[in-house]
């Protein structure tokens, strides 16, 4: 593929900032991004052409369309309104925690005890009922302390869980228990608009810089369009995919509190297709496949076509106050 130039012009900024304030809190309206144009319903044909992409739940067509056009005028995503090129995929996505233990999931190795411990592998708080994917080692800007980062949803998941309160490895979904305590909660990111987290690590297990089954991150570095990535995660093992979509913002919700995620990268399937994540894999990080530096944090993701979606790590490191360990 032949890409564009991938750094974002003034005109795309303006074209995504419309969108944004037109369409973000539709309850039709998936994500709102900067990316390539999907030209099939399965998202595997992309085209080099910059667009401002309106991701919608459900597409409409013929009469429903045009009863839909007729209530609903300023609902209506337009082009010469937004004033940029107007990609509308259809995908509806989730977040990436599984909530309840499994008689049978993939990549069983990662559900055991790991000494050390690496990015890739089981985790969760103390109060969850299922488990979510340890992200890798970081460092605290002020304090020198080595810390776990993964997502909010991962190791708070809920608005009550506190600072201190214990990090099994493995997670509870995958028999965890007080006796596998790793870390304490240290703060997270949700008032920046960001799903992150890091959990300070005890004295019981070291955690190692590597991700499992692919190796040591050696830093890290913003998405761009057309990167191929590799992640490391609990339920799905090592996946890749390619970045068609940056600078994204999306409506989720936690615990029925709603939140707009920013700095969302999404992320589409290779050529030779293939998983990209499922639940039990929020938290991974996102890896340039040929450099290894991380490029973002993996936190959702639709099946029916096939999906990830990330949050940029540089903003992520800057808001936790951390930086990757190397």
């Amino acid at each position: 593929m032949v890409l564009p130039n991938t750094s974002i012009s003034q005109e795309a900024q303006r074209g995504l900032d419309r969108a944004i304030l037109l369409h973000l809190f539709d309850p039709n309206v998936s994500l709102i991004d900067l990316g390539l144009r999907i030209r099939d319903s399965q998202g595997q044909t992309l085209e080099p052409e910059v667009c401002v992409r309106v991701h919608v739940r459900q597409k409409l067509k013929g009469p429903a369309f045009e009863m839909f056009t007729n209530q609903h005028p300023g609902r209506i995503i337009d082009p010469q309104r937004i004033g940029f090129p107007v990609d509308v995929p259809q995908a509806d996505y989730k977040l990436r925690q599984f909530r309840y233990p499994a008689s049978s999931t993939l990549s069983k190795s990662r559900a055991g005890v790991f000494n050390p411990m690496q990015g890739g592998i089981s985790i969760s708080n103390a109060i969850s009922s299922g488990y979510g994917t340890l992200g890798g080692k970081v460092i605290d800007h002020q304090t020198g302390a080595e810390m776990i980062l993964s997502n909010w949803h991962v190791l708070y998941g809920n608005w009550y869980a506190w600072p201190g309160m214990a990090v099994y490895q493995p997670g509870r979904g995958d028999k965890g228990h007080s006796d596998h305590t790793v870390a304490h909660l240290k703060r997270h990111a949700m008032e920046q608009f960001l799903d992150a987290a890091v959990a300070e690590l005890a004295d019981t297990r070291s955690l190692s810089k590597n991700q499992f089954e692919i190796g040591a991150v050696t830093g890290v570095t913003n998405p761009t369009l057309g990167m191929q990535v590799i992640k490391s995660g609990r339920r799905t093992g090592i996946t890749t995919g390619i970045i068609d979509g940056i600078e994204g913002r999306e409506v989720m919700y936690y615990n029925g509190v709603q939140r707009v995620i920013r700095h969302v990268v999404h992320i589409a399937q290779t050529d030779d297709g293939g998983q990209i994540s499922a639940a039990g894999d929020s938290g991974s990080w996102w890896l340039n496949e040929k450099t290894h530096q991380a490029v973002g944090l993996h936190f959702a993701g639709s099946d029916h076509p096939e999906y990830g979606l990330a949050i940029a790590m540089p903003p992520v490191l800057d808001a936790l106050n951390v930086d990757i360990a190397l």
